[in-house]
């Protein structure tokens, strides 16, 4: 549920006027799609402005109120006008782990930028409950159950989604399967055959619902996955990109004390580092992981039952259906476990007393419990007891193996990406047969890089990928096919599964004996596009030298470009942009007040403290073309390879799949 937003405030107006309409236009056709309104939402409002708009860019660099860049005024919201987005499926599994999701209380950043087409949006208190039906409908398809078994835990007998209210769901085990960058086009592409009706012979196609979800914007990993472990929008959370430039404190003339150098956040890797001079971001002024990502993750929000109730018999009832459904036990699998983001998103919160005292710099998450601090595992005297009641959900994690870059390209590219991806399969069957032995149940995380890293380094259309992509779905059909059979789960003899595709599969029925209880999501973070060396775009020197920092890239950067201008010079750069054809043929360039303004990094306000990284303009790619570094154009136009990006708002790259196996689904 989203609350209300503060009034527009004074900003100043370098509007780029028209591409607005052009981005909303785009948005009506079709050739770009918006994060979670469709396209007939601004068909409707192309219909009902009054006239194309013929605005200007304004080059009054003095501060005005305003409301909208643009003279095309946006329309009413309807139900039907809503597209379920992964912060939708994000929300929906913290719901099935029992966390309800954060809300935002926009009117808190009363200097947060806001527009007449946000109020528009989140003032509408029937759409508030819309997208909240919505997130309870989708967690009851994953969990089992429905918003009947809600716990009213403000005691005010209304489903309001108020952050007091918690909804239980019965399913056993959960299981997230997401396969970086596997959007819906590239499984289009890579499983369909000549000789075959794709829907008759392909496992994803026959259980895909392919315009169920669109992914984050930008739709990138590091926006998707924060989105992931917070549950919220990219506004919200503090990576709505890669390498994004931030600085801790405020310089001073001569000041040596308390002055930090601009940092560029790399965060998907071993350490939160300075992307360019590698140095730790904790040596940089970013004291903690929650000064980088802003919002903390819905694992850490877990409440131990002390938490809960206030001591009436209706809410110790409530307790007793809140400790059974945080007996849900959490399992990550990937090979990035033990890094900083893995140990933030699992919900580590980076104290630094442990971290001194450890051996190893990633945190074993198999001997700690959500909501507990070190005394919780001296209570009964040993770490690794079996958790119960009276204990939060109990963390593990297993880490696999990862595909060599020197192999991409080659058969055992390929081939090890599979093996690697089977690895994690088996240890989630592993873990599943265990908790069921234990009477416990489960929510997995299995992640993999893949067919992602070989796209970027291949292109979309590489033999290879159509190899990862076809191996992945042989095994999650046999993850599957273990699933609907208890007694070979618990055999742990997983290879007499036929990894062969048939014409139908087994539907589990969670009423039948011998049968698990379980729903396995398969879904991406984004999808992705191929990119040639004639696709690749310089910025030009009268432009970069009107930069402080260009935030772009071959493979993701480069599709949504921020920009962050040298004080001052925002007119020229428009000025200049426009004058060049290249530019301003193949991409949007708005203010990032332009794209806020219009939903692109979510519904609500963005966060104050994320505002900052993202510069003062937003260059979109409108098609293939990306911006790159100098040494990025030289390097791949000497070996005329393509490669694989994503980042912008193509269908390529949002429509990702939302693939759903549980008990009688068809």
């Amino acid at each position: 549920m989203m609350a209300s937003l503060s009034p527009p405030p004074i900003h100043c107006n370098n509007s780029t006027g028209g591409e607005v309409d052009r981005l909303r236009s785009r948005l009506a056709s079709g050739d770009l799609l918006h994060p979670y309104l469709s396209a007939e939402y601004f068909s409707r409002g192309q219909s009902s402005s009054s006239s194309p708009s013929s605005s200007k860019p304004n080059n009054n660099a003095s501060c005005t109120s305003t409301t909208s860049s643009s003279s095309s005024s946006p329309s009413a919201v309807r139900d039907s006008d809503i597209r379920d987005n992964f912060v939708d499926l994000a929300a929906s599994l913290s719901i099935c782990c029992g966390v309800t999701p954060p809300t935002v209380d926009a009117s808190a950043d009363s200097s947060s930028p806001s527009s007449s087409f946000l109020q528009n949006f989140t003032t509408n208190k029937h759409v508030e409950q819309e997208i909240h039906r919505r997130r309870l409908r989708l967690a009851s398809e994953i969990g089992g159950g429905n918003a009947a078994k809600k716990i009213d835990d403000d005691d005010d007998g209304d489903d309001d989604g108020n952050n007091n209210d918690t909804y239980y769901y019965e399913r056993r085990h959960i299981v997230l399967i997401l396969c970086d960058g596997m959007g819906n086009s590239i499984l289009r592409d890579t499983l369909s055959s000549d000789d075959d009706d794709n829907d008759a012979s392909s496992f994803f196609a026959r259980n895909n619902q392919p315009s169920r979800l669109r992914a984050v914007f930008p739709s990138t990993t590091p926006a998707a996955l924060t989105t992931l472990a917070t549950a919220t929008w990219p506004g919200r959370h503090g990576m709505p990109g890669w390498n994004l430039r931030d600085k801790k404190g405020c310089d001073l003339p001569g000041n040596q004390d308390t002055a930090s150098p601009p940092v560029q956040l790399l965060v998907l890797s071993d350490h939160i580092r300075d992307a360019r001079s590698g140095e730790l971001a904790s040596s940089m002024g970013f004291e903690t992981w929650d000064e980088v990502f802003v919002e903390k993750p819905w694992a850490r929000k877990h409440r131990t039952s002390e938490e809960s109730g206030m001591g009436n018999d209706h809410h110790q009832q409530s307790r007793q259906q809140q400790q059974t459904t945080k007996r849900r036990r959490m399992i990550y699998v990937n090979a990035y476990n033990g890094d900083d983001y893995q140990n933030w998103s699992q919900g580590n919160n980076n104290n630094e007393s442990k971290r001194k005292h450890s051996s190893s710099d990633a945190t074993d998450f198999s001997s700690w419990f959500i909501g507990d601090d070190d005394t919780a595992h001296q209570k009964d005297g040993n770490k690794n007891s079996p958790h119960n009641n009276s204990q939060s959900t109990l963390f593990e994690t297993a880490k696999i193996e990862e595909t060599a870059y020197e192999t991409l390209g080659e058969p055992e590219g390929s081939t090890d990406a599979i093996e690697y991806f089977r690895q994690g399969v088996d240890i989630a069957l592993g873990s599943i047969a265990t908790a069921e032995k234990a009477g416990d149940s489960t929510f997995i995380y299995l992640y993999t890089a893949h067919p992602d890293k070989h796209m970027h380094a291949l292109g979309v259309e590489h033999e290879e990928v159509r190899k990862v992509v076809r191996g992945i779905e042989r095994e999650v059909e046999r993850f599957w096919r273990i699933l609907c059979d208890r007694e070979v789960l618990l055999s742990g003899e997983y290879e007499v599964i036929n990894n062969e595709c048939n014409d139908t599969e087994p539907a589990l029925d969670s009423n039948k004996p011998g049968t698990v209880d379980a729903a396995v999501v398969v879904t991406a973070d984004h999808g992705h596009i191929t990119v040639h060396e004639n696709d690749m775009v310089v910025l030009p020197k009268n432009i970069a030298d009107l930069l402080e920092y260009a935030n772009i890239g071959v493979h993701g950067k480069g599709r949504h470009g921020y920009l962050h201008c040298r004080a001052g010079l925002q007119k020229h750069l428009l000025q200049c942009w426009q004058a060049n054809a290249e530019l301003s043929e193949n991409f949007l360039l708005l203010t990032v007040e332009e794209a806020i303004e219009n939903g692109l990094f979510g519904p609500n306000c963005m966060r104050l403290e994320v505002r900052p990284r993202l510069g003062d303009f937003i260059a979109i790619s409108l098609g293939r073309k990306t911006l790159v570094t100098p040494s990025e154009l030289e390097k791949y136009q000497k070996c005329c390879q393509c490669q694989g990006a994503h980042g912008s708002l193509l269908p390529e790259e949002m429509s990702i799949p939302f693939i759903l196996l549980c008990p009688n689904n068809k």
